[in-house]
């Protein structure tokens, strides 16, 4: 029955033609999408990653700039109401020279708290030495992080994980001495979450301290979560090794945190339960269908185009990865094409997400 109420979102023939289009055809569409009535924070999402796929294929990725510099013009709710703008300014800020790389992943984990997006935002600045901005968007978020009821247990210890090195790197590089008690100090916000092994990493990451070798019984003999800490201490020490003889920056080499521990570890107690504040940061569990999933929306089944044209699908909760789903152009891919390139020997995700 028609009630007489015009449907949101751009029209299906919108998406047709833009997927038709050139290059600049695509990016003039875009420009022109933002005048339309009925577009909502879906079609900013959707045109979005098309319009920034075809510009990083193309070579023209400094481009997409200009078009969320429109968006903020001629539709300033839209831009501000969806997430994946945010994540595009920390994107672009992270490719292109003189941005502001910790007012737009400050910004970011203002508004959404997601601690997977987050942390992915922040290994990509890690990895370029950009240890104040990560530090900075980690500290943000981690309020609303630690009060997310919804977060699994391994996702919230691997967030507190990176935070804690991030916070030890930085601090390292601002002061070499850097000692137990002024680290502890920086680590406060974080309180009883802060790992049981924080001494020994600053030990052993700066080589004030060598990596005591264990053999026969001795080795044997250890407990799971023994043996678990004793793997951690190894690629600690191996951290020395990746700046001296390597020569990675301080933040970098902490990306071999959890991949470069074996999955087997196990996870003991729970955080929220009381039981341990220090389950293992690479056990953890892999919810299905995280990929093909909108950061913080959930998943789309349907086709292309459906959400908006048929049955929408409805919101089925967060998702531990900030992925991106195929809705309307049905072109489910990471948020944030060029990280995996960026980060090269790193990751851009986890566990093979």
């Amino acid at each position: 029955m028609d009630t007489g109420q015009e449907e949101a979102g751009l029209p299906l023939t919108f998406y047709e033609r833009l997927h038709a289009a050139s290059v600049d055809e695509k990016l003039v569409l875009a420009r022109e999408a933002a005048g339309h009535p009925g577009f909502d924070e879906e079609d900013a999402f959707e045109v979005g990653s098309h319009v920034e796929e075809a510009l990083n294929q193309a070579g023209r990725y400094r481009e997409f700039e200009g078009l969320l510099d429109a968006w903020k013009e001629r539709a300033p709710r839209v831009h501000e109401a969806e997430p994946a703008v945010r994540t595009w300014r920390v994107e672009l800020a992270l490719r292109l020279p003189g941005r502001d790389v910790q007012g737009a992943l400050v910004s970011l984990a203002m508004r959404t708290g997601d601690a997977a997006l987050v942390s992915r935002l922040a290994e990509w600045c890690l990895y370029r030495g950009r240890l104040h901005e990560a530090r900075a968007g980690l500290l943000e978020a981690w309020p609303r992080v630690r009060e997310d009821e919804t977060l699994a247990e391994w996702t919230l210890v691997d967030y507190v994980t990176r935070a804690v090195l991030t916070c030890m790197d930085a601090g390292l590089r601002e002061e070499p001495g850097l000692s137990l008690e002024r680290l502890n100090e920086q680590l406060s916000l974080f309180d009883r979450a802060v790992p049981h092994w924080v001494a020994q990493g600053l030990e052993l990451r700066t080589g004030r301290r060598p990596w005591v070798r264990r053999e026969g019984a001795s080795l044997l003999d250890l407990s799971p979560e023994a043996f678990f800490d004793e793997q951690r201490a190894l690629v600690m020490t191996f951290e020395t090794e990746l700046r001296i003889r390597q020569g990675w920056p301080w933040g970098r080499t902490q990306l071999l945190f959890p991949e470069a521990l074996p999955p087997a570890a196990r996870a003991h107690g729970a955080w929220r339960g009381g039981a341990s504040a220090h389950a293992p940061a690479a056990a953890r569990v892999h919810r299905p269908g995280a990929l093909g999933a909108r950061p913080g929306r959930g998943a789309c089944p349907a086709p292309a185009c459906a959400r908006r044209h048929g049955a929408r699908a409805a919101p089925v909760g967060r998702v531990p990865a900030p992925a991106r789903a195929g809705g309307r152009l049905g072109a489910g891919r990471v948020v944030g094409g060029g990280v995996g390139a960026a980060l090269g020997p790193a990751r851009a995700t986890r566990g093979g997400e």
